[in-house]
């Protein structure tokens, strides 16, 4: 039987996997290295996106899947795959060029208003829209979620502790060996394993934690979203292939009244949990303080760089601690079951992901701008070689 080549994301491991695929009948299978690896239905595909020579699509019951195939498909493969949804009906009316101009113009309008209104669209777009966002990022860290009973316990209510709504949140854990934490729209907080290793305390991670609620709570998710990517927010241009979006949401920054917005948000939060603000303050402390240990990597796409930071917001957590007694976040045991969350987790891949990394800094050193995108570096940018996930 014919056999065409490919490249495919399984939707549990986020590594690109080059491959054949063999039709047979309504369904085909995926080879590698004369090894039978997946066995899908045609019927189950939809066209989701055109990248460069390749046609992308995806699976409809599959989170995160994707196959490419060489465009344009043999003719004995074309018939199989699912069309491609070019145009709507709007454009085969109009025809394609008298539709250009007026989505130019709409386009222009649309702009105008995303970029110098974020703070008053984010709250129009529909939680629906927002969730399906949300889900197109978190397709994109395939298989990097980690779980146990006991660290997800502990994460429970840790996240129902600083959470004064406890609705629409959904707080996971991902092995990535990054000191970061991420919100997505839609509600979902991402914790990185490497975080939780180097926090010193189940304070320290309350602290981020309820910072990354707060940004969930007030918004700034789809501010930060609709300031930095534009119409592509809206157009829904996440729904791509695996790796772009996940280095495009590291480079996400909110403002600084954002950032101050979620410190509040947490302190708040902390003390009514009865969780002392001193953690905050160590864990900004510790990685902002010039003997800190953290490497390039740290530095460049860890907490830092999507988290503008500043001495001041050290001594906001600090002068909120005050004279009271507080209570540890978590017990010894449930802190060590968080920690140890991706301890048995195998690795996601078997190579080195590369990031590109170009900051910038205003005059007190703090992120004014950040972006990173995966791939080789190409120009003056600094790269990066940040190693797969490790079992302890």
């Amino acid at each position: 039987m014919a056999r065409f080549p490919a490249w495919h994301y399984d939707g549990e491991v986020a590594l690109r996997r080059y491959v054949l695929i063999e039709p047979r009948g309504a369904r085909f299978v995926v080879i590698e290295n004369d090894r039978e690896i997946g066995d899908y239905a045609f019927a189950d595909l939809a066209f989701a996106d055109e990248q460069g020579e390749f046609l992308v699509y995806r699976h409809e019951h599959i989170d995160g899947y994707r196959l490419g195939i060489a465009n344009p498909p043999p003719p004995e493969l074309a018939g199989l795959l699912p069309p491609e949804k070019r145009y709507g009906w709007f454009i085969d009316r109009m025809g394609l060029l008298p539709s250009a101009g007026v989505l130019a113009a709409i386009s222009a309008v649309v702009a105008a208003v995303v970029l110098t209104s974020p703070a008053w669209i984010a709250p129009s777009v529909p939680e629906r829209t927002e969730a399906r966002m949300g889900e197109w990022l978190f397709d994109d860290f395939g298989g990097r979620v980690c779980s146990t009973p006991q660290g997800q316990a502990a994460l429970a209510k840790l996240a129902a502790k600083l959470d004064g709504r406890g609705e629409n949140l959904k707080v996971e854990v991902v092995n990535m060996q990054m000191v970061n934490a991420v919100a997505l729209p839609g509600g979902r907080v991402l914790l990185f394993d490497g975080l939780l290793n180097e926090a010193e305390s189940p304070d320290e991670v309350a602290a981020v934690l309820g910072h990354e609620i707060g940004h969930v709570r007030k918004r700034h998710v789809m501010q930060s979203l609709i300031r930095q990517m534009g119409l592509s927010v809206l157009l829904g241009g996440f729904d791509g292939s695996g790796g772009s979006t996940v280095s495009g949401l590291l480079s996400l920054s909110y403002s600084r009244d954002a950032e101050s917005e979620a410190d509040r948000y947490s302190i708040e939060r902390m003390k009514a949990a009865d969780i002392s603000p001193e953690g905050g303050a160590a864990f900004f402390e510790r990685l902002g303080g010039e003997d800190r240990s953290y490497s390039r990597v740290d530095t460049a796409i860890g907490y830092l760089s999507s988290h503008p930071h500043s001495a001041d917001r050290k001594e906001v957590f600090r002068k909120a601690v005050g004279k009271r007694r507080y209570r540890p976040a978590l017990s010894e045991e449930e802190w060590f079951a968080l920690q140890d969350m991706c301890a048995d987790d195998p690795d996601v891949a078997d190579s080195a992901t590369v990031f590109t990394v170009t900051r910038s800094v205003d005059e007190d050193g703090n992120v004014v701008e950040n972006h990173v995108e995966g791939g080789k570096a190409r120009g003056p940018v600094t790269t990066i070689d940040v190693p797969p996930p490790t079992r302890r």
